[in-house]
């Protein structure tokens, strides 16, 4: 008997203490610490979060999932209940979007918040609702059918392209294509030996703008000069326009003196020197005018010099006039 209750006593012993384990265990892990609650609300997925989740603002780790709920007052929208620490930057600028943790598969709400309204943010209150916005995986997800479509479309595009008719067409252009490289090589064959010989008609013409060119230096020395004749010729026949001017103005002036001498030699005829003064003064006078019609014939001759006369009979060089056709009677 005495055996039996110490058995009981050792038994109610190991019972107790492993509820005092137990007890210890639940008490230290319990968390003391103050949060504020806010709610998220979303209508879409929220697979792979569980109650007591991370919460995390920009990674670092400040509140859990307090409980996930359906909300009784809009159909398909799911409440997330969080709580987070006092200090955690919770403004209008806020929200909440749903992160994975490797491979597990597991999930946890990442809050951030928009810089662009981050100036104008103003502080949540406690119970405040934020939005969860999609993931970039929800967004793939959601997208994946769009992309679908898009690349069934494509695939369809290409196999009408690469339908027979096409690939006929395909087919005949390249065989034209063939053709035209064909043509293309015996071109090439029967250009290669004049282009072997541009270099020898390069150089040719390069010789042949180089002479061009001292052609036109020339051209231009000879012009220099041709300017340079041009303009002494027309200071010479300027100094004979000048001459000629000077011999008419003479020639008036020796007629007015011949007129006035032989007025005054008529009224004194008696002296006998006046006769023979006359005569010359006349003779002078001629010669004068003969000169200054052979000058206003032939300016050129002050310049260049007299025209040689005709040669006579008897000279080098004479040629008879030519005999006067004879008139014909009968007509």
């Amino acid at each position: 008997m005495e055996n039996k209750s110490h058995a009981l006593i050792a038994g109610v012993f190991t019972i107790v203490l492993a509820i005092a384990v137990v007890l210890a265990a639940v008490w230290l892990n319990q968390d003391t610490q103050a949060r504020v609650n806010y709610e998220l609300v979303t209508t879409g997925s929220v697979a792979g979060l569980n109650p007591q989740a991370a919460v995390k603002y920009r990674g670092m780790e400040v509140g859990k999932v307090e409980n996930i709920v359906f909300d009784s007052k809009q159909s398909g929208q799911i409440i997330v209940k969080i709580g987070v620490l006092p200090n955690t930057p919770m403004t209008s600028a806020t929200f909440a979007e749903l992160g994975l943790q490797g491979l597990t598969g597991l999930a946890f709400i990442q809050l951030n918040a928009d810089d662009k309204e981050s100036a104008t943010a103003k502080p949540l209150a406690v119970n405040a609702r934020l939005r969860i916005r999609p993931s970039l995986f929800d967004r793939v997800s959601d997208s994946g059918e769009l992309m679908i479509n898009k690349a069934n479309a494509a695939i369809d595009r290409v196999s009408v392209m690469l339908g027979d008719e096409n690939q006929k067409a395909l087919t005949g252009t390249l065989k034209s294509f063939d053709r035209a490289a064909g043509r293309i090589d015996s071109l090439v064959e029967e250009l290669t030996p004049t282009a072997k010989g541009l270099p020898t008609v390069v150089k040719t013409i390069d010789k042949t703008v180089a002479g061009a060119g001292n052609t036109l230096k020339s051209a231009d020395v000879l012009i220099a000069d041709l300017g340079k004749v041009a303009n002494n010729l027309n200071s010479r026949l300027d100094a004979i326009e000048r001459i000629t001017k000077s011999i008419e103005k003479v020639s008036a002036d020796v007629g007015d003196s011949a007129k006035a001498l032989s007025s005054t030699v008529s009224n004194t005829a008696q002296d006998a020197r006046f006769d023979t003064l006359s005569s010359d003064l006349s003779r002078t006078s001629r010669s004068l005018e003969a000169a200054v019609e052979k000058l206003a014939d032939e300016p050129s001759s002050v310049v260049f010099g007299a025209a040689p006369a005709r040669p006579g009979p008897g000279e080098s060089g004479f040629a008879p006039p030519a005999a006067p056709t004879p008139i014909d009677a009968t007509k």
